[in-house]
Formats: structure tokens, sequence, C-alpha cells
């Protein structure tokens, strides 16, 4: 990983790291905690129910719907808690073996939040999807360094050729 993409990366695991932190517990940033979770109660929470609801046809009742989405409350807590920590495993996941893995999970996680905002309309969707352009980077293949080109050089040098007849004494210097 080269310079700008570890200066990335370790710009993306911060940026994570408290958004997801700030999804599991309140211990980070008490408002920013409470206001994601007033936000995943009264918006993006109803809206993800509605549409795995609707138009994946997952009941409510159905256990992955409880363990992913809601347990019944109504609070969304539970997508907030899987979400941030699915953050948090991808920035531990950015420094390993998996770097592509990570990036591409919170890709996976950034769409679909600009899409949440949008229907939302509350005016932030702009920060994930920034946030999706800078993983996009961080995905993009490292550049190999240039090879080194092997030409032959042809006999006598090029620059011998117009005045051949003066440089027939310098010859002595080249080996063959």
């Amino acid at each position: 990983m080269g310079l700008v993409k570890t200066i990335l990366a370790a710009l993306l695991s911060f940026v994570f790291l408290m958004t997801g932190g700030n999804k599991v517990t309140d211990q980070i940033h008490a408002p920013t905690h409470a206001e994601l979770s007033g936000n995943f109660q009264k918006s993006f929470g109803p809206i993800w129910a509605d549409i795995i609801n609707n138009k994946l046809k997952i009941p409510a009742d159905a256990a992955i719907y409880k363990m992913v989405i809601d347990d019944g409350s109504k609070t969304y807590a539970t997508m907030r808690t899987v979400l941030g920590a699915t953050e948090i495993a991808c920035v531990i996941m950015l420094w390993s073996p998996f770097r592509s893995l990570g990036a591409f999970l919170l890709l996976g996680i950034m769409i679909p939040a600009v899409y949440s905002h949008h229907l939302a309309n509350d005016g932030q969707m702009a920060v994930p999807a920034v946030l999706a352009a800078l993983l996009v980077i961080l995905l993009l293949p490292d550049s190999a360094p240039a090879k080194p080109s092997k030409k032959k050089t042809k006999w006598p040098p090029a620059r011998f050729s117009s005045n051949w007849p003066v440089a027939v004494p310098l010859l002595s210097l080249y080996k063959v």
C-alpha cells in the first residue's frame, strides 16, 4: 500500500471507528449516540423496514429480521448496533491482508447510507457519498513501478554515425 493509500486508510479508519463506535455505544460521545439513535428510530429504521418487509418480502417476525433490523421494540437499535459493529470490524480489516474486503464492505454500507439520507430528505447525503468515493479510491489497484527497458544498443552509437572518420580513434574506449 502506497503512502497516499496509507494516509487515506488512516483517515477512513478514524472516521469509521468514531461513527461505528457511536452507533454501538454512548461511551465515545453521548450526544452523537443520542442523535444517531433518534435518527434510526424516526427515519432510517422505518425506511429499511419498509424496504425489507414490502419489497424484499421478509416478514417482520422472521428470525433474520429480528437479528439484523429490529427486535420488535421499533427502536431499530439492533440495526444500528449491527452496522456499527460491522464498521468497526471493517476498520480492522483495512489494516490486515483483507484490506480490499474491508473497503468493499464499507462501500456496501455507504451506498445504502446515501440512499437512506436521500429518502429521509435530511440534506446529509454528501458525507456518505464522499466516504464512498474515498473507499473507491482505496479499492483501486496499486500502480506497479515501471520496469527499466532493455534496449539493444546499435554499434557504432548514433552520435558517431555522422562523423565516423573523426570517431575512429575513440572506438578504443568502447568494449565490443
